[in-house]
């Protein structure tokens, strides 16, 4: 294994870490809030920066990458608690859509606020170029990331 070699696998390995470490803190501003997961309070988040305020629970899915029997299981303790409602999409019966109550609403804005000074601290080490330099870098990884599980085979 040459010297880049070992620099990407530890960069993956970093990349694992970090996501581990922000799960976990994620995890407990979101049980803050009655939330059970990090990806329930990003089903809030892309449901309120949706552009119609709502979504197909597929959509929903795909943009924060889990599976549609998962996505279910959130979905549906997000409606028990009352933070959003769905319904059959009155276009494509076998489509169920999500919107956000304003409870739901209100967890947003609580979660948005109790993020920011984890946020500021996180990227405390970074200066604005470097912020904006990082944050391309990692778009471009997930976008290649997910170009390289689309043209995977199918598993099925």
């Amino acid at each position: 294994m040459n010297q880049q070699d070992e620099q990407r696998k530890d960069i993956i390995l970093n990349i694992y870490r970090a996501s581990n470490l922000l799960e976990r803190i994620g995890r407990g501003i979101a049980s803050r809030h009655g939330l059970s997961s990090v990806q329930q309070w990003f089903i809030i988040g892309t449901l309120f920066h949706s552009p119609e305020g709502e979504l197909p629970l597929k959509e929903l899915s795909g943009n924060i990458l889990v599976t549609k029997q998962n996505m279910t299981g959130m979905v549906n303790r997000l409606e028990q608690a009352g933070h959003l409602v769905t319904w059959k999409d009155p276009a494509d019966r076998r489509s169920t859509r999500a919107k956000l109550t304003e409870s739901g609403i209100q967890v947003y804005h609580d979660l948005r606020n109790s993020g920011i000074p984890s946020n500021i601290r996180t990227f405390s080490f970074l200066d604005d170029e470097e912020t904006r330099g990082f944050a391309a870098l990692l778009e471009r990884l997930v976008s290649e990331l997910q170009q390289m599980d689309a043209d995977k085979p199918d598993q099925s």
